[in-house]
């Protein structure tokens, strides 16, 4: 049981005894109520005639039967205390048993780890050596081959570096004979540069000359330029009078455009109007002609006949005199009205031609200004054609003064020439032993090439040798670190073990370390302490993500009468978050869970909700990340305490529960995500997703702005799922956690309540 140094062993004691005592207290409650059952009666016989000491023995009897009814509720409630006294106190023992228990288990199974952790290493090391050791012993051969063709490498270069010295050598040689050819040009040099000094000194001359002249002549050509502008200022008055003029004749040809246009426009008009008429009135004049002439043809063929009568000639004349009569009213009524209408439109043409005379009267004023302007323009081109003359004069002055200074200027130049001449004609004298000394260069550089190729072939070989090194060290490198990215040998890795493949025996082999148990067995005189882990499908203890095991169950057993103590601690999925089952000696059970970071509360804010066996709620607690664990809620045995479970007050939330939502965060099938699915759009930017999962089942999903519902087949909520200040979602509420009672479900439905 409890450490016999930390006080357990007094507990233990105490706990025994009172366990003990509660069972002799019961043991002579049960005494005391078989004698208390027996019934007896007082005859008289027996006693007496006396009716007195009968009655009296009876009634005495009854009252020590009932005193004994009464001891016996008092030894029973004192041995009820006296075992809930002694399960507490071992309650209170095992725990701490129990914790120790735990950490020495954790110790335990840590330091096995750490062994067999220890162990994998050392032999993953000596493994990885032979490894090594292989693939330096593979790469061997090759690395002698290399720096074979290193070494004669080197040789072919040290024999070129031989023969560039003897080449730098005749270069030195003939770099000598050029010093002393230069040496002997020394004077030739000189001469040339005075040359050059001289040459630069008649161009300073000359440029300073011509400097001169273009000033004087600049000077001149400003003086004339004076005099241009001023002219020009005179005229600058007729320029603008002239402007003016050019305006005034613009607007009148204007005025006379528009009015023209405006005249033939009514005149075009008028005369379309009478034209129509004309062609009207011709039409019907070519009418009765054509009539004329059928009479006379009838008058030229009664003519012609042989026996007319005069009857019909007077026939003939009646038809002549109604035809004419027809031709004398037609001119009455449309000829003579027509061509007075013609005649009054001439006349209205000429009276629109008067309209052009102040036109015209203005026309005849410009043009007197006009001449009287080119009148006053008259002496100016007299004073301009007088500055021209003189500019064409100056022109040719300058041009003369140009050409002298350029004769002189190419008499000096001439001398410096011939100068220059003479000094060729002496350099020429050397120009044979230059040309043997450049055909000797000349000799030396075509043989530099041959030297560089020769230099470059072996830089090539050399790249090409230290790019095969290279990669050969690649290779090598990346074998060794392929080799020690492979993940440690094991029976299971279907390769020989590296240790015995190629030397047959490991020289100095070592025993594996025991695995870590997966159960931790303490026995004292007190009882029996036990660690048990929760083992997966292959047997092996369920770790969570951080290796440690997800479920520990503790028990505590005391040898001497048996009571068990057990405690179960599974981890959960959230950080931190966790549940611990508790069956106490008097079998009871109680469920604390613990989550770290309550979803939907305050920042840091940490619950511990306590429940029974059945997930009733019992007790809530709260805690802040700078505070103390604080009773929020407690259940009592009241209407209101009913009620507040009724309400689900005290329940952890089905993220601490449940161990398997329906859901995922994102709210997907859990265990088939890429299931087929429908999804319409609801009133106010809600969803609803329909999912179609393996065994044919639906799975509804109806997501608003901060609330999931998910449901059946048939619109049965099963979850609810609320959305996090950070955006993420966790489970609220499931039907696991309630109980249904008649044919509404406990979290409603979709569509409904």
């Amino acid at each position: 049981m409890a450490d016999p140094q930390s006080g357990g062993r007094r507990l233990s004691i105490d706990y025994d005894l009172m366990y003990e005592l509660a069972r002799h207290v019961w043991h002579l409650r049960d005494e005391m109520d078989i004698e208390s059952q027996s019934k007896r009666t007082f005859a008289r016989s027996d006693i007496g005639n006396r009716k007195q000491t009968t009655e009296a023995l009876t009634d005495f009897y009854g009252d020590w039967r009932k005193s004994f009814q009464q001891a016996w509720q008092v030894f029973t409630d004192l041995g009820n205390l006296l075992d809930e006294i002694g399960k507490n106190f071992y309650d209170a023992d095992a725990g701490t048993a129990s914790s120790a228990a735990q950490q020495a288990a954790s110790l335990h199974r840590a330091q096995a780890e750490s062994d067999r952790k220890a162990y994998e290493q050392r032999m993953d090391a000596k493994r990885k050596k032979v490894q090594a050791d292989d693939i330096r012993m593979r790469y061997a051969a090759q690395e002698t081959r290399l720096k074979q063709q290193e070494a004669e490498l080197a040789k072919k270069r040290a024999a070129l570096e031989k023969k560039q010295e003897a080449l730098e050598k005749r270069q030195q040689e003939l770099d000598e004979k050029n010093k002393a050819l230069e040496k002997e040009q020394e004077p030739l040099r000189k001469r040339q540069e005075e040359l050059q000094e001289r040459q630069q000194a008649l161009w300073r001359t000359q440029l300073e000359e011509r400097t001169r002249q273009d000033a004087a002549q600049k000077a001149e050509q400003d003086a004339l330029d004076a005099k241009f502008k001023a002219l020009d200022e005179e005229q600058e008055p007729l320029r603008q009078r002239q402007e003016e003029l050019q305006e005034k004749q613009q607007a009148l040809w204007r005025e006379e455009a528009d009015l023209r246009k405006k005249q033939e426009a009514a005149f075009l008009a008028q005369q379309a109007v009478l034209q129509r008429e004309q062609d009207s009135y011709d039409a019907k004049q070519s009418a009765l002609q054509k009539k004329q002439q059928a009479l006379w043809a009838e008058r030229n063929a009664l003519l012609r006949k042989n026996g007319v009568t005069q009857g019909e000639l007077d026939a003939w004349q009646k038809k002549q005199d109604a035809l004419t009569a027809e031709q004398d009213a037609l001119w009455k009524q449309e000829g003579e009205p027509l061509q007075k209408k013609w005649d009054a439109l001439e006349e209205s043409q000429r009276e629109q031609a008067k309209a052009f005379e102040p036109l015209e009267r203005r026309q005849r004023e410009l043009d007197s200004e006009q001449q009287a302007i080119l009148k006053d323009q008259e002496p100016l081109e007299k004073r301009q054609a007088e500055l021209l003359g003189e500019q064409k004069a100056l022109w040719k002055e300058h041009d003369a003064e140009r050409k002298k200074l350029a004769e002189g200027q190419e008499k000096e130049q001439e001398l410096l020439n011939s100068e220059r001449d003479d000094l060729s004609r002496d350099q020429d004298g050397f120009q044979p032993r230059r040309e043997d000394l450049q055909k000797q260069q000349e000799d030396l550089w075509k043989e530099q090439p041959a030297l560089d190729q020769e230099r470059e072939n072996l830089d090539k070989a050399d790249e090409d040798l230290r790019k095969r090194s290279d990669e050969l060290k690649q290779s090598k490198a990346d074998d060794l670190e392929e080799m020690q990215k492979e993940k440690p040998w094991t029976p299971d890795s279907g390769r020989p073990d590296p240790l015995y493949q190629r030397r047959g025996q490991d020289r100095n082999p070592e025993a594996p370390p025991p695995d870590a148990p997966k159960s931790f067995r303490q026995t004292t005189e007190n009882g029996t302490t036990e660690v048990t882990y929760k083992l997966d499908q292959n047997g092996e203890v369920e770790l969570d993500k951080d290796g440690n095991p997800i479920e520990t169950t503790t028990t505590v057993t005391n040898s001497k009468n048996g009571m068990v103590y057990s405690e179960t601690y599974r981890k959960l999925p959230g950080d931190g978050d966790s549940v611990t089952t508790t069956r106490t000696a008097d079998g009871t059970v109680t469920k604390v869970y613990m989550d770290a970071d309550s979803e939907g509360g305050a920042p840091g804010e940490s619950m511990r909700y306590v429940t029974d066996e059945k997930g009733r709620p019992l007790q809530m607690w709260s805690k802040m990340p700078d505070g103390e664990w604080g009773l929020v809620w407690q259940w009592e045995d009241t209407p209101s305490g009913q009620e507040d479970v009724a309400n689900g007050v005290g329940r952890p939330p089905a993220y601490l529960t449940v161990e398997k939502p329906l859901v995922d965060g994102g709210g997907s099938p859990a265990d088939a995500p890429s299931s087929p699915r429908t999804t319409t759009e609801l009133p106010g930017g809600n969803t609803r997703t329909d999912y179609t999962l393996p065994d044919g089942s639906v799975l509804k999903v109806v997501t608003t702005e901060t609330t999931r519902y998910v449901a059946d087949g048939n619109n049965e909520i099963q979850e609810i799922w609320y959305k996090n200040r950070n955006g993420t979602w966790y489970l609220k509420e499931s039907i696991t956690q309630h109980t249904r009672y008649g044919d509404e479900p406990p979290l409603g439905r979709l569509g409904g309540t």
